[in-house]
């Protein structure tokens, strides 16, 4: 099980802090970047985990005109991926 973190917010938010503050006491992390989070991707060596661990949304990436990138993982079917994560597989789901 992982405890999943949803980001939503621009790495210059308060609540993206908070969001990898807390992403430091948890053992096994999965983070989902959507919305202004896909922002976070401009520098993803700033990101707390290995790119294998943090899933990005396709369609946020394309609409702010940020170019895909291999080192992210960006499934297919993001919110079906999201939704699985949060119902199967994690023991608590943070929204930032």
């Amino acid at each position: 099980m992982a405890d999943v973190f949803l980001l939503t917010k621009a790495p210059s938010a308060s609540r993206s802090e908070l969001c990898f503050k807390l992403m430091k006491h948890s053992e096994n992390v999965k983070l989902y970047l959507m919305g202004d989070g896909i922002y976070q991707l401009l520098d993803a060596s700033g990101l707390p985990l290995p790119a294998e661990k943090t899933l990005a949304c396709r369609e946020d990436i394309l609409a702010r005109g940020l170019a895909l990138t291999n080192d992210i993982v960006i499934p297919d079917d993001f919110y079906g991926q999201l939704i699985k994560d949060i119902m199967e597989n994690s023991d608590k789901v943070y929204v930032f």
